[in-house]
């Protein structure tokens, strides 16, 4: 199994691979099916934030909805000023990127699972669906690592906790 530990963020790739995680953040539909007919009678995690600018100029705000993967959770959306630090790993019984240490005080926490982060293709702003290719998880890291400061100051991350 693989450890992630992101301590620093400071560069970007130079070809990041176009896969069906990255989306616009115009799309709004479930990027991931639900397993059991009782998530079915739970509504989909419905926020939005602003996305981190690029360098003075405003990018605007991501509406999102997110079906939850989950029986019992929240949603808790951080944002880190970069470079920043995540630790976190997949976890082969959930099938997802799962928290393994926790972060600044108002941020992750053991066992919550990463579920969306921003990136960046080139000068354009996106959301990339973690849940849905966390079975491959250089593509995850991949997309963290376009979070980068000659483009943005920030990174916002979405994790879903267990209560």
């Amino acid at each position: 199994m693989k450890s992630f530990a992101l301590l620093s963020i400071s560069f970007s790739l130079l070809a990041l691979p176009m896969a069906s995680g990255f989306v616009n953040t115009n799309l709004l539909t479930p990027s991931i099916s639900r397993a059991d007919a009782l998530f079915e009678q739970r509504p989909d995690f419905e926020f939005s934030f602003e996305i981190p600018k690029k360098g003075i100029a405003d990018i605007g705000t991501a509406e999102v909805k997110l079906p939850p993967v989950l029986e019992n959770s929240e949603l808790v959306v951080v944002r880190y000023d970069l470079p920043f630090g995540l630790s976190a790993e997949p976890d082969s019984t959930m099938g997802q990127i799962v928290v393994t240490k926790d972060g600044k005080p108002d941020g992750e926490k053991v066992g919550d699972i990463l579920r969306q982060t921003t990136y960046w293709r080139g000068k354009n702003p996106g959301l990339f669906d973690v849940s849905k290719n966390a079975d491959n998880f250089d593509l995850v890291v991949q997309a963290l690592v376009t979070n980068d400061l000659s483009i943005a100051d920030e990174i916002v991350l979405v994790f879903e906790r267990p209560l």
